[in-house]
């Protein structure tokens, strides 16, 4: 029995400790109550964003940059649980949604996440590795696997892909299972163990599908859809690393 035990504690991993008590954590503060908070923001992301910066909540965010999405934002609290008032950001745009999923807080519009053209659907092949590098390095070679398969590239069979990667924020590495996953369960679990606590999908609106079919993307700070053999793009960012920015105009379709 006791060698049982002692088997079982060897194959739990210091991601799976680290996943559990962040999924605690989250819950703790999501249920805190705060006394007053005032928000103003120009959008759904920029609201969720800014509220996951300052009381440290790992966030994942696919949203639609259309208008209805970017219309302004000024509310205030009082005596309300961080719970609370992410759910009442959520009802002021509608048709988005929150759940509470893999210790990430999971922001979404309902059509979308089935979708298949959605590419956050698409499953990391079993030949992803992700061993003893760190969450940004992760997420680079997460991007470059989704653009091989949304926006195939002619290189030669078996041909590898060089990276080069520099941050000034210290992150530690990390080796976790990504393989089976789809890539929207993958972001949340970088969200959640390494450094990097926000991921953001930004569709672009009326920009129509990529060659391969799926819907154009586009990140926070570029005003358009990026050229097809760059999709699909987000954003990967620390909590210190999002700053607000001057409001956006609703994507429309490349020229």
């Amino acid at each position: 029995m006791r060698a049982v035990l002692f088997l079982s504690l060897l194959l739990i991993r210091p991601t799976d400790v680290l996943a559990q008590t962040n999924t605690g954590e989250l819950e703790a503060k999501l249920n805190a109550r705060v006394p007053q908070y005032t928000l103003k923001a120009k959008g759904v992301a920029d609201a969720i964003l800014e509220i996951a910066k300052r009381f440290e909540l790992p966030v994942g965010i696919e949203w639609l940059k259309d208008a209805e999405a970017l219309q302004g934002l000024d509310l205030t609290w009082r005596d309300a649980t961080i719970r609370d008032i992410i759910g009442s950001v959520a009802k002021k745009y509608p048709p988005y949604g929150f759940r509470v999923e893999d210790g990430v807080v999971h922001v979404f519009r309902p059509d979308l996440l089935s979708d298949n053209h959605n590419f956050l659907n698409l499953r990391v092949p079993d030949s992803f590795e992700a061993r003893q590098e760190v969450g940004g390095l992760n997420n680079q070679r997460l991007r470059a696997l989704a653009q091989a398969i949304g926006s195939p590239r002619n290189v030669p069979p078996g041909a590898g892909e060089a990276f080069e990667y520099a941050t000034g924020l210290e992150e530690k590495p990390l080796t976790l299972r990504l393989r089976g996953l789809t890539i929207r369960e993958a972001l949340e679990k970088l969200a959640e163990v390494s450094e990097r606590k926000m991921w953001v999908v930004t569709f672009s609106a009326g920009a129509g599908l990529t060659p391969t079919g799926f819907h154009r993307t586009e990140t926070l700070w570029h005003p358009t859809p990026f050229p097809d053999g760059d999709q699909p793009v987000w954003d990967f960012l620390a909590w210190q690393g999002y700053m607000p920015q001057p409001a956006p105009a609703a994507s429309s379709p490349p020229r």
